[in-house]
Parts: structure tokens; sequence; C-alpha cells
């Protein structure tokens, strides 16, 4: 049991999530550690586990913290799959497979049918098929165990084989969603295509894809969805922004058209309209990303959990805020952060670190906009005490460049050296520096060190060749999409 996710996911915990919590410890009897276990990670500000562990022992010094960890998670995950048991298809078709099985255990086969027919129905309206598979399952176990008086057996036949497709129809959606997460893992723990080399790499996947689609036709929501999905995450992680916009738009669109087939809470179509954004700001579309806000402000409902709504918040400010900046109305942006409610910035946190990062920087950029360097350096302190740097993502690269030229701007020359040499050290962890990394430390070393800037004067116009092929370089543009550093190195060497 990894403590890291019991503290995240009490992190996650609404406040009526937790009075629900209490009340149902309340119903227990005997020792309650957990309980104990449960405030102490709700009062921390971050992930601090030895911190954690040690106040427990000492007010507990003959209990298992780790048997108490694992009844801690054990109530908690009790709580939550109660509370979605009264707004999930899912869950309520699970739970109504389950009662079909006690019935049928419990010599009452024919009410355990009915149950069964229920749940179908609702499968497949939800296009749940790996709960419409079990129904058939299940119900063929039922007329063999009672002999087959109730079906004929050209029926038996038919349901027979409405299985079998079904099962046809789960291994296509396994084989797809298999390739994704290939996909996923590869960009993840190498970071994003650097190189036309590096998207090489990339290509058993896209002919595997693409044997897929074209061997066997699907039709279905699921079948779409993935497809559209692997599409547009290959897309924009290749730099082809203007392909991805464009598959993110048809998959905008199949999640318009089937509402009622989203997931609760609709992770993919967050995914979907912040990939959508993303690509906006790539091309430079920033008129359309407000339409594109608005259709994520209609995602903060009160029927979905309380650290979807803040996610959905957050991923609403990040953008917000990058439209102000790619604008320079950063009066604007700073009359924006300053109206956001005491402790949002901090609220759920670690439910997705990297929009985190993200909105630590923009708020950091606002300010470093408006030249107030003090209040920038804040927005990024806080982010890199608060949260855990990833070496394969480009945002904590961006936050890091923002730190060091903030440092740059202050006049802590000594510092830099410093700075610099354990950037390199960190983010070398996941291969070569961009371009446009080398271009930036190597500059602000240079305009630190009086003897060598001269030698930046003589080489502007070298300098300006280099940026101007940056600037057009689709896998440089993944860094100077967060900020423009080769315009800040222009106006620092003219």
């Amino acid at each position: 049991m990894s403590l890291l996710a019991v503290i995240k996911l009490v992190k996650t915990f609404s406040s009526s999530e937790k009075r629900y919590f209490k009340l149902q410890s309340k119903k227990q009897v005997g020792n309650k550690e957990y309980l104990k276990l449960f405030d102490i990670i709700n009062e921390l500000e971050t992930a601090d586990i030895k911190f954690l562990k040690g106040k427990f022992i000492k007010l507990y010094p003959t209990s298992s913290f780790d048997n108490t960890l694992q009844y801690l998670m054990k109530v908690l995950t009790d709580c939550l799959i109660q509370s979605k048991m009264e707004k999930d298809v899912f869950f309520q078709s699970m739970q109504t497979i389950m009662r079909s099985r006690i019935l049928q255990e419990r010599s009452l086969p024919e009410e355990s049918h009915k149950q069964l027919k229920k749940v179908r129905q609702v499968s497949v309206r939800y296009q749940k098929h790996f709960i419409e598979y079990l129904t058939y399952r299940y119900e063929l176990d039922y007329f063999s165990e009672s002999s087959f008086r109730e079906i004929t057996y050209e029926s038996l036949i038919e349901k027979q084989m409405k299985a079998k497709d079904i099962i046809k129809n789960l291994n296509y959606v396994q084989d797809h969603y298999s390739l994704l997460e290939i996909l996923k893992y590869r960009l993840i723990y190498s970071g994003k295509i650097s190189s036309d080399d590096e998207k090489k790499r990339l290509n058993d996947l896209i002919l595997s894809e693409m044997a897929l689609v074209a061997g066997k036709a699907k039709n279905s929501f699921i079948s779409q969805k993935l497809h559209l999905l692997f599409q547009s995450f290959f897309f924009i992680n290749i730099g082809d922004y203007q392909s991805a916009l464009k598959t993110f738009h048809q998959l905008n669109i199949l999640f318009e058209q089937n509402q009622e087939l989203l997931d609760h809470p609709p992770l993919d179509y967050l995914a979907t309209l912040n990939g959508i954004i993303e690509s906006m700001l790539m091309v430079g579309n920033f008129e359309d990303i407000i339409s594109y806000i608005n259709k994520l402000s209609k995602l903060d409902k009160p029927e979905y959990p309380q650290h979807f709504c803040f996610q959905v918040r957050k991923t609403i400010a990040v953008y917000q805020l990058a439209v102000f900046i790619k604008n320079e109305n950063f009066s604007k942006a700073i009359e924006y952060i300053e109206s956001f409610d005491p402790g949002f910035l901090k609220s759920y946190n670690m439910v997705n670190e990297e929009k985190q990062w993200e909105l630590y920087f923009y708020c950091s950029l606002a300010y470093f906009g408006n030249r107030n360097w003090k209040k920038a350096h804040s927005y990024i302190s806080k982010a890199m005490q608060e949260n855990k740097a990833y070496p394969q993502l480009i945002i904590c690269k961006a936050i890091r460049l923002l730190n060091i030229i903030i440092h740059f701007e202050k006049g802590d020359v000594e510092y830099l050296s410093y700075e610099i040499r354990s950037y390199k050290r960190f983010f070398r962890q996941h291969g070569l520096l961009l371009k446009s990394e080398n271009l930036i430390l190597k500059t602000i070393q240079d305009l630190s060190d009086h003897k060598k800037k001269s030698k930046i004067i003589i080489g502007q116009s070298k300098i300006m060749k280099i940026i101007s092929t940056l600037k057009e370089d689709k896998y440089e543009k993944q860094l100077l999409k967060y900020l423009d550093f080769t315009d800040w190195i222009k106006k620092k060497t003219i």
C-alpha cells in the first residue's frame, strides 16, 4: 500500500465526502486510529511522508502504521463507492449484477433472472459491453441450471452467438486500448517527441492502429472514441497541431452527440477540450479559445465530484491567463488572478499535477510581464515547494527557465551558475536538452559574464538566425508555447 496514494486520495475528498466518511466511521466500534491518520493527512499542505508517518507513530507507538493505512484506504474507497452508486451507471449496473448473483445463490433464480434483464437494458443503452456480456453469461448459466425448461434450442443458440459477438467487440476495444496505452507510456517515460528520429520510434504503433481500424470497421461510441483519442494524442505529441486540432474537433462532436454515454465524471471529454485549446494556442488561434473555455465551464456541475470541478476550474484559469498573456494584457491577467477565491490554488493540488504547475507558471508570468520580479518569484517558489517536478514534463522546464530568468533580472548572478548546473543535471535524465534550452542558458551565462557580453553583441546576426529557425521548429514549439524565450533573448542582446 502506497502512503502517497492514500494522501492523494484524501486530498480529493470534498467537504461533503469528508462529512459522510466521519458519519460512517461513527457507526463502527473499537479503536479508530485510522480516523486520526485521516485527520493528519487532511491537515498536510504537502505530501510530507516522513513527517506524517513520524507523527502517527508518536501518537500510537504500539499500533501498526501499515495496517492502519490499509484499513483507512478500505474505508475511504467504500465510502466513495457508496456515493457513486447514486450517480454512475456503471456502479449501479455492477450493484444489480451482484444482487442477481446473491438471489441466484439463495435459490431465487426467477428473481435473479429479472435483475439480469433489467441491467441488460441499461448496458445496451449506455454501451457497457462488458456488463452486457455478463448478463448473457449469467443468463445462460440460469437456463443451464434449470435444465433449459424456459428456452428453445434456437433461442439458446441465438444468445450464445450474441455473447460471442460481444466478446469479439471487447477484444477489438481491448486491442485499441492496448495501442493507446503503449503510446502514452512511451511518450510519458521518454518525454514529448523532439526530433524526426524519435518520431520514427512510434511507427509500429501507427501502423498497428491503421491496420486495426481498416481490418474491422466499428461504429460504436467507444471504438470511435478510442480511434480519435489515439490519433489526437499522437498528433499533439509530435507537434502536428493542425492535424491534432482537426481530430480533436471530431472528438468533441462525438462527445457532444453522445452526452449520456460519457463517463461520470467525463474525464475523456475534459481531456479533449484541453487538447483543442492546447492546439489552438500552438497555432496562435486565440479568438476561438474563449468559446471552448465556455464549453469547459459547462463541465463544472454539482453532480460531478468536487475534485473534478476544481480540475475544470483550474483548467479554465490556465487558459484564460494564457490568452491574456499571449495578448500582453498583463494588468488584466493580474486582475484575474486577484479575483481567485482564497485557497483556490492549493485546492486539490494533487489531482492533476501538470495543470497545477501550469497554473502557477501563468500566475508568475503575469507578474513577470508587469516587471514585478518579487511577486513572479513567489508563485514559482510555491510551485516548487508544493509539487514534485517531473523531468519529462515540458511545463517543469518552462517554470525552471522562468525561475532562472527572474534571478537574472533581479541581478542574482552568483546563484545563476548553480541553478543552471542543477537544471541541466535534472532534465538530462530524459535525453538531450532542446536547442532553445541550450540557447537560453548559454545566453544568460554569457550576459552574466562581462567578458563574454561583448561577444554576444558581435554575434547578434547569428543569434537572430538561430532564433528564426527555432520558431519554425515544431519540436521547439512545445517549450516556446509557454513563453517565447527567444523574444526575451532578442531584447537582451540588441
